[in-house]
């Protein structure tokens, strides 16, 4: 069983009391957690939501999809669809690898995997997604000191 609480709790503040989307292979599957809606993935991917949600969670959801279907489902939710995605996957499905989250931009969060022992735990947040590395910044390429000076 997967407590959803104590992976809230690995999760930022913004998102804890937040709205959360449990995205689900089957709507009969398994019973949702209170204060989290459940859907079912042909649902959401018939009417993705307008405004982006702040959280969604994939528990177990990636082993009853196909690849493809899964791939653009992830890549759905990054770009478009979510703020942040925390995703539950099994041990024992090979389909999937440490290689294919990242090539989706998903990092491993082995902090997280206590609430799930049999479980591997992914996540990617639009918040924390890309850094922004400390040259790239106006000091290095504005050249301040070349104003009103020469036209290059």
């Amino acid at each position: 069983m997967i407590d959803i609480d104590a992976l809230r709790r690995h999760l930022p503040r913004r998102l804890r009391d937040g709205r959360a989307v449990l995205l689900v292979a089957d709507s009969n599957s398994q019973e949702s957690p209170p204060g989290v809606e459940q859907e079912s993935v042909a649902a959401f991917l018939e009417h993705p939501p307008g405004p982006r949600v702040p959280l969604v969670l994939l528990p177990d959801t990636l082993s009853a999809l196909d690849v493809t279907t899964g791939q653009q489902l992830l890549g759905g939710l990054r770009d478009r669809w979510a703020d942040e995605v925390l995703i539950l996957h099994r041990r024992d499905d090979e389909r999937w690898g440490l290689n294919d989250f990242l090539a989706l931009g998903f990092r491993h969060d082995p902090e997280a995997e206590a609430a799930a022992p049999d479980h591997t735990v992914y996540r990617t947040s639009l918040y924390d997604y890309k850094l922004t590395p400390d040259w790239l910044n106006a000091r290095f390429w504005a050249n301040p000191e070349m104003w009103d000076k020469r036209r290059w």
